[in-house]
C-alpha cells in the first residue's frame, strides 16, 4: 500500500499521528487539550487509531492507556510536561557529562568499544525510570482487548537492518507488512519500544529490543503516514512539532561559518520533519487526481485506492529561537556542553529545543500548542464529526 493511498474497503477511522521532536512534544499535549476543550464533555477518544514517533510515541502511549477517557488520557499528559525537569530525561550533571564526553570522545577516535552507550552524548537512564512508573501497558492491552482502542502504533529505526519498523499492537488478526526499507511488526508493547523510538542517535543510547538494537524512529521513516494506513484509517490528524518551512535569510550580509549545533539542528529538522511534509504533500497530490479521476475508471485500472482526509496542526512561533529565553535554566553542564557546540546562538538552538525538557519550555509550548489548535478550532471540529463529513481538507496554510 502507498504511504498516501488507502484501500476503499477500509472503514473511516480516525487515526492521530504524533511526530518526534524531543521537548518539542509538549506542543502536541497543549494541542490535545484544546482537542479535549472542543469535544466538550465527551468521553470517547476521537482516536481509536493512535501512532507515535520518538518523544510523541510517549505522549500516544500516555493517550491509549485511557482509550475509555480521552479528557483523562489528555490531562494525565499534562501532569507529566507540566512537571517535567531535566533530571526526568537524562543526567545533566557536570561531572557525568565529562565523563560520558570523553567516553564519546575516544569511541569515535580510537574505536573504544568497552560501553555499550558510550556512543552517545547523553545517559537516559532517567527516562526508563519515569516511563515505568506513568504507564501501565497492561491497560492499553485491555482497551485493544475490548476494541476501545483499534490499534497502538510505535516507530523505530533497526540499526542492523536500518529499516524503520512500526512495532504495532491491535485487536484483529492484521498482518504484519513489509514494504521497501520499512515493516510493520505485531508486538506487546512496553517501555522498551518507547526508549528505542526516542533514541536520538549519538545523543541517547541505543536500545535493544529482542536480539536487535534500535534508534529513533524518524531517522528512516521514509513514510509516517503509512503505519496508520496500514492500521486502516482513512482520515488522519498529525501535530507536528516543527514549522515545514524553513527560516527565512536575514540580509546580504556573508554567514558565519557552520556550528555543530547548527549542522545537528538541520539534520534533527530533516530527520523530524522533512519525510512528514514530503508524505503529505503526497497525500494531498493523490487526493486531487482522485478527486478529479472518475471512480469507474479508477476501478477499471484494478489500484484498490480511496481518498484519506488528513489535517495537519503545526507551531505558529519558531520553537528553535523560543528555547533561547530558556537557556539559562539548563544545568550548567548542559549549559557548558550546548555552549560549545554552538547551540547557544539563534543557528544552532533548535538542537537546544530537542533537549530542553525543562518544566518552564514545557508549558510555555503547551500553552502555544493550545493557543494554535482553539484558533483553529472550527476546522478541528468539522474534521472530528466524521459522520458529517464536512471536512474539506487542504495542504497546511504555510505550504501555499
Amino acid at each position: 500500500m502507498n504511504a498516501t493511498v488507502a484501500p476503499t474497503g477500509s472503514s473511516a477511522t480516525t487515526a492521530l499521528i504524533l511526530s518526534g521532536g524531543g521537548a518539542r512534544a509538549a506542543y502536541q499535549v497543549g494541542v490535545l487539550a484544546a482537542i479535549a476543550e472542543i469535544l466538550g464533555r465527551s468521553r470517547r477518544t476521537p482516536f481509536p487509531i493512535i501512532c507515535g514517533t520518538s518523544a510523541g510515541a510517549i505522549n500516544a502511549a500516555g493517550l491509549a492507556m485511557h482509550a475509555d477517557d480521552f479528557r483523562r488520557g489528555v490531562a494525565g499528559l499534562w501532569r507529566l510536561w507540566y512537571r517535567l525537569e531535566i533530571g526526568d530525561v537524562y543526567v545533566g550533571d557536570m561531572a557525568r557529562l565529562s565523563r560520558t564526553g570523553l567516553r564519546w570522545l575516544a569511541s569515535v577516535v580510537g574505536g573504544l568499544r568497552s560501553r555499550q552507550d558510550a556512543l552517545s552524548m547523553l545517559d537516559n537512564a532517567p527516562l526508563r525510570h519515569l516511563l515505568r512508573h506513568a504507564l501501565d501497558f497492561d491497560r492499553i492491552d485491555a482497551h485493544l482487548e475490548t476494541g476501545t482502542l483499534a490499534a497502538l502504533a510505535i516507530n523505530a529505526t533497526s540499526y542492523s537492518t536500518g529499516q524503520a519498523v512500526t512495532f504495532y499492537a491491535d485487536g484483529t488478526t492484521r498482518k504484519p507488512w513489509q514494504r521497501a526499507r520499512r515493516r510493520g511488526e505485531r508486538a506487546r508493547l512496553g517501555v522498551e519500544h518507547l526508549m528505542a523510538s526516542t533514541a536520538i542517535p549519538f545523543i541517547f543510547p541505543a536500545a535493544p529490543i529482542g536480539d536487535d538494537y534500535f534508534m529513533d524512529g524518524s531517522v528512516r521513516q521514509l513514510a509516517p503516514l503509512s503505519p496508520a494506513l496500514h492500521l486502516g484509517a482513512r482520515r488522519i490528524l498529525v501535530i507536528a512539532v516543527g514549522q515545514f518551512l524553513g527560516a527565512t535569510p536575514s540580509g546580504h550580509h556573508r554567514a558565519p561559518y557552520p556550528t555543530f549545533a547548527q549542522t545537528a539542528s538541520h539534520a534533527l529538522s530533516s530527520i523530524f520533519l522533512d519525510n512528514l511534509a514530503a508524505d503529505l504533500e503526497r497525500l494531498f497530490a493523490v487526493n486531487r487526481l482522485l478527486r478529479e479521476v472518475p471512480a469507474e475508471a479508477i476501478a477499471q485500472t484494478g489500484v484498490d485506492a480511496g481518498r484519506v482526509d488528513a489535517l495537519v496542526l503545526t507551531p505558529s512561533v519558531d520553537i528553535g529561537a523560543l528555547a533561547l529565553d530558556f537557556a539559562d535554566r539548563l544545568p550548567r553542564g548542559v549549559r557548558a556542553l550546548l555552549a560549545g557546540l554552538g547551540a547557544m546562538r539563534t543557528s544552532g538552538s533548535t538542537l537546544m529545543s530537542y533537549l530542553m525538557f525543562d518544566a518552564a519550555f514545557c508549558r510555555r509550548l503547551m500553552a502555544h500548542g493550545r493557543a494554535d489548535a482553539l484558533a483553529r478550532a472550527d476546522e478541528i471540529a468539522a474534521f472530528l464529526d466524521g459522520e458529517a463529513m464536512r471536512y474539506e481538507p487542504l495542504p497546511p496554510r504555510t505550504w501555499t
